[in-house]
């Protein structure tokens, strides 16, 4: 379903632009062999998917061209037409010199930037020579995506190698269109301080129009580093934006996924049902329980800690001798220091682990340290009963996610790492603290001896969040806010003259707009100033108040009669004397109260859940509930789900689902309605604070005015606090043509 709503998108959003991704690593390399050449894919899902996003957009992909017959297969411009089978795209090779890549790959990217982003701050190794280098990489990764790039273009760099490409682009186009998708962790301020080019680095970052994270943590603490270094910049928390330099830059939180559908598939194939079948002949893994660990021979994925767990398991839990094998598979990766003596490190503590528990025909510990296709890896996930995932510190960890996908027989466990930024979507995972060595061995028992019942309903839920959330649906996140027109917002008390007092309709959000945004939505308090002002500006103007808030709740807590009140996002709307429901939402509201009665006795055993009646949409929020319990209700929620699917849509978010009638009005929608039923000859002057607003923004552009609080990219002006609201209300009031 993601890969043809992504298909569609591209189709009908990208035909005329220019997409140009930028990575360190190229999608198609070309290995010399005597006379002859051979071309290889890397393994990785993100390339193989960004790789179909060019064949469908015909774009562009500028990389270091590594191979060694790379050089031999460009033309005069360093490109080549890819795939080679049928090429449909253009892959622009740079070019660096072994120094170049010792420096500015091995030295800055992976002995600075690495190790200071993980935390592992006794690694970090920093050279003079090392961040020269990293510069001149990056001008040398800059200068060709301006020799490509026009004013259609849309420019998608991709991770830590390439911090600094953004500005060289922005100071020769400052018109190109810019995104970059961090994919590593971000750490906050006390630790980044301690990199010596910090504000350089976040400077040029900051060149960019949007940049992508895996998660909100991460966004928090990018904000803490720009509050903390610059001084100048201009920040609105609520919205996730940067302004500085005269540039806006939006952050935003995309969670990275893989190709569930592939996984599945591959899983379920008859090759893999036979591989199955040699492998336990070949291990003698007949009647065992059986773990899997996948990783890059990588100290931040916590193999030590991982091994030392499991000696500790075999410890402490003696009857698994002989009964539990759990298999390594690391992959070799950046074979130089510190990464050839940690691959050391392992492989003597597994020889020590295996020595101590060995049986006549049995190890405890089955180490593989080669490059695995996903072809041969969905065979250890499925048969696996348990996928242990150990990171000290992870941006997301993909392997997480395709053992999930390829649990076809839904009978493993996955025992994730909380460090781990997967462990913010995965629920359903026992999550386990890789330092605490005990637990994190006691942890292993406990997924080992889980009913089989309980076993099932986890990985269906594992299953079901990553399927709904695959890599096309990530793509598709991400390059629908590259697409977005960046348009420039202005300060409102700048541009005085160009907003409208006359035959105006006004519009406003509630909470962080006419009230401080506050700890809990029940504290939020409209002043009696503020009241009293809405009041006066009612008998000159009309005035709608469009929140998130049910329609009730918005009503009693403005409390002004004779004024148009619109709830839900837009979903319920209240005229000043009669309610009027959106689309199709009349017979919805019966039914949703069913849902709601039915939710309520099935999840009556579950402490902890809240279930939030909003009249149109509900809300059930999960985050007091009891890991133990979250299995049963996902499992509540989704078959709930299956019997309304064809009426209502239930969507999950951190720690909440969310129940709407499919045609549920937003707040563009709401203010379309009103403007043409009780403004059409008026100007419509909408303010607004949050991502919800901006739905009204592009309802009205071009016929009214847009205003937010703090820059927006949607809106046309903007207020630098919530505090400006009322002066500006003030001055409109203030107005006697």
């Amino acid at each position: 379903m993601s890969r043809e709503k992504l298909k569609i998108f591209i189709e009908k959003n990208l035909s005329d632009k220019n997409l140009v991704i930028v990575s360190n690593r190229e999608p198609y390399i070309h290995k010399k062999f005597g006379n002859n050449f051979k071309v290889e894919k890397p393994v990785g899902g993100l390339s193989s998917a960004l790789d179909e996003v060019l064949k469908a957009t015909g774009g562009k992909w500028v990389a270091w061209g590594s191979g060694s017959g790379d050089r031999e297969n460009v033309d005069g411009k360093n490109c080549i037409s890819v795939p080679p089978s049928k090429p449909s795209y253009i892959l622009k090779r740079v070019w660096l010199t072994p120094e170049e890549i010792n420096n500015y790959y091995h030295g800055y990217a992976n002995q600075v930037l690495w190790p200071l982003c993980h935390i592992t701050l006794d690694r970090v190794y920093f050279k003079k020579k090392y961040w020269a280098d990293y510069k001149n990489a990056n001008r040398i990764f800059a200068h060709a995506v301006l020799s490509i790039t026009d004013r259609k273009s849309l420019v998608w760099i991709h991770d830590y190698h390439l911090c600094l490409v953004p500005k060289i682009l922005k100071e020769k186009k400052p018109d190109l269109t810019v995104a970059h998708f961090w994919h590593i962790p971000w750490p906050d301020y006390s630790v980044f301080r301690i990199c010596p080019q910090f504000k350089e680095i976040l400077e040029a970052l900051l060149c960019n129009d949007l940049i992508g994270f895996q998660i909100p943590l991460f966004i928090n603490n990018f904000l803490s580093c720009v509050k903390e270094t610059l001084e100048e910049a201009e920040i609105n928390y609520n919205n996730n934006t940067v302004s500085y330099n005269g540039h806006l830059t939006v952050l935003k939180s995309f969670p990275i996924s893989v190709d569930f559908d592939s996984f599945d598939s591959l899983a379920s194939a008859p090759k893999t049902s036979k591989a199955l079948q040699t492998l336990t002949e070949r291990y003698n893994l007949k009647n065992k329980y059986i773990g899997i660990g996948v990783d890059r021979l990588e100290y931040t994925k916590g193999l030590i800690k991982r091994l030392q767990a499991i000696d500790l398991f075999f410890e402490k839990y003696p009857k698994f001798i002989g009964t539990f094998t759990f298999i390594q598979i690391a992959v070799p990766t950046r074979m130089k220091e510190p990464y050839a003596t940690y691959k050391l490190t392992v492989e003597v503590l597994i020889k020590k682990i295996n020595k101590k528990y060995a049986l006549e025909d049995w190890n405890p510990i089955i180490y593989r340290d080669i490059k695995s296709e996903h072809e041969d890896l969905v065979a250890y996930y499925r048969m696996a009963d348990v996928g242990i995932i150990s990171s000290i510190y992870d941006g997301m960890n993909l392997v997480a996610k395709e053992f999930v996908a390829s649990q076809c027989e839904k009978k493993g466990v996955l025992l994730l790492s909380e460090f781990a930024g997967a462990a913010e979507e995965l629920e359903g995972a026992i999550l386990v603290n890789p330092y605490d060595i005990e637990e994190f061995s006691n942890c292993i028992k406990t997924a080992l001896e889980l009913p089989v019942k309980e076993k099932a309903c986890r990985i269906n839920a594992l299953r079901r969040q990553v399927k709904e959330n695959d890599i096309y649906r990530w793509i598709l996140d991400v390059l629908r806010d590259i697409t977005v027109p960046f348009l420039k917002c202005y300060y409102v008390f700048d541009n005085l003259e160009k907003i409208p007092r006359n035959n105006i309709f006004l519009f406003f959000d509630f909470d962080g707009t006419l009230t401080p945004i506050v700890s809990s939505p029940d504290k939020a308090h409209l002043s009696e100033y503020t009241r009293n002002l809405i009041l006066r500006l009612n008998e000159r103007y009309p005035v709608a108040i469009i929140s998130g808030r049910a329609l009730h709740d918005i009503k009693q807590r403005v409390n002004l009669e004779n004024m148009i009140y619109a709830g839900n996002h837009g979903a319920e709307i209240w005229d000043g004397q009669k309610l009027v429901v959106g689309q199709q939402l009349s017979d919805s509201k019966k039914v949703l109260s069913n849902i709601i009665d039915e939710l309520k006795n099935a999840l009556s055993s579950v402490k902890g859940t809240i279930i939030e009646d909003k009249g149109i949409t509900a809300s059930i929020h999960y985050r007091m509930v009891d890991s133990r319990d979250i299995c049963t209700l996902f499992d509540i929620i989704w078959t709930t789900a299956h019997n309304y699917k064809g009426l209502f849509k239930i969507t999950s978010g951190k720690k909440v689902f969310e129940i709407k009638p499919h045609g549920t009005w937003n707040k563009g929608d709401a203010v379309k309605w009103i403007c043409e039923h009780y403004g059409k000859n008026r100007v419509p002057v909408y303010l607004g604070d949050d991502t919800t607003d901006e739905d009204a923004f592009n309802a009205i552009k071009g016929k009214g005015t847009g205003i937010s609080i703090g820059r927006s990219l949607k809106a046309d002006y903007y207020l630098k606090t919530q505090g400006e609201v009322k002066k500006l209300l003030q001055w409109i009031e203030n107005y006697h043509p």
